[in-house]
């Protein structure tokens, strides 16, 4: 059988969810006051990326993710909640930020586990389409990777490149090429492109341009390859491309403009 990008295993989720939260507070509570006060991105310090991590896993747990869903409530409208939220949690001491990352760490993962695999698989509507609670779990995994990173960038501490650390974002970026980005490939597209990795064991990615369409093992005109690292900083929007290409950290392969028109649309977050 071939092997489905969204066929996530629960206890696969749950050891990543688990893993990537201790490692989000291993780096968090070894920071200075200056640190923390440190601008990560435009507008977020530290404790606004924190509030953001406790902030979701609480609207995951009281249902707030879901209800948006049902109402479909635009991505737009959820990056100004995400706004809001964490703004709320920043200037709380950083022993109360500690506490809330790990005690809605450990909610989120328990909500996590309460549906069977069976059901945990059943796509829903939400603010991302229909994708299911696995889906759900691991795209908060990618999500802290890439906000953990922004830190450890900022700060210029040491970039996270653990092949094992990597490797649940990494699958992610896979199944969220199909639910994000395809919809972007402009009219007229036309050209089969692949997308894989060079560091993680993970299937690769077939793209069909012209009709939107994705699969595993099918024979395609280009191939991008590069890190996980790499490849999940440009889908997050952190790192251009064509900058990455030139410094050696991505690799084309075959039809060109069919990889720079799929290149120019990758996003993921």
């Amino acid at each position: 059988m071939t092997p489905s990008i969204f066929d996530f295993d629960k206890r696969e989720v749950l050891r990543a969810l688990r893993s990537q939260r201790a490692e989000t507070i291993a780096i968090l509570e070894d920071l200075s006051d200056d640190q923390w006060d440190t601008e990560i991105v435009p507008t977020w310090r530290t404790r606004e990326v924190a509030g953001h991590f406790i902030s979701t896993d609480q609207a995951s747990v009281n249902g707030t993710y879901l209800t948006w869903g049902f109402r479909r409530k635009p991505m737009r409208s959820i990056e100004e909640w995400n706004n809001t939220a964490a703004a709320k949690w920043a200037e709380r001491p950083v022993p109360d930020l500690m506490r809330a990352l790990e005690k809605y760490g450990r909610r989120f993962a328990r909500l996590m586990s309460l549906p069977p695999q069976g059901l945990s698989r059943i796509a829903f509507p939400n603010p991302f389409g229909k994708v299911s609670i696995l889906w759900m779990g691991m795209l908060r995994v990618f999500d802290e990777w890439v906000h953990v990173e922004d830190i450890r960038r900022a700060l210029q501490l040491p970039a996270d490149d653990s092949v094992e650390r990597l490797r649940p974002a990494a699958e992610f970026l896979l199944a969220g090429i199909p639910i994000q980005t395809l919809p972007e490939i402009p009219a007229g597209a036309g050209g089969t492109v692949e997308i894989g990795f060079t560091d993680v064991d993970a299937p690769k990615l077939g793209v069909d341009l012209g009709t939107k369409t994705f699969g595993i093992g099918i024979s395609t005109d280009a191939q991008i390859s590069g890190p996980a690292a790499s490849l999940i900083m440009i889908a997050a929007g952190r790192d251009r491309w064509r900058e990455t290409e030139e410094a050696g950290r991505l690799e084309i392969k075959g039809d060109r403009k069919a990889a720079e028109t799929l290149l120019d649309v990758l996003r993921v977050v």
